[in-house]
């Protein structure tokens, strides 16, 4: 994923918050939108602006994993 469409996700889930701020679901001409709750909105904003930070200062988390050796 490049740092635009990284950026554009954000601002995507950003919109979404201030949206649900507004309304929590709405009506047009007999159909209903309901909007995702805050907590799937909250994550996706973090999970992207970690990406963000990542791709702004060129390193990458990594995932440690240890080994514990036994005998058999």
């Amino acid at each position: 994923m490049s740092l635009e469409e990284a950026r554009a996700m954000y601002k995507l889930w950003h919109d979404a918050e201030i949206a649900l701020a507004t309304s929590k679901s709405y009506s047009i001409a007999g159909r209903t939108l309901t909007r995702v709750d805050m907590p799937i909105i909250q994550e996706r904003k973090k999970y992207y602006g970690r990406i963000i930070d990542e791709l702004e200062s060129g390193r990458r988390r990594t995932k440690v994993r240890s080994i514990t050796p036994f005998d058999l």
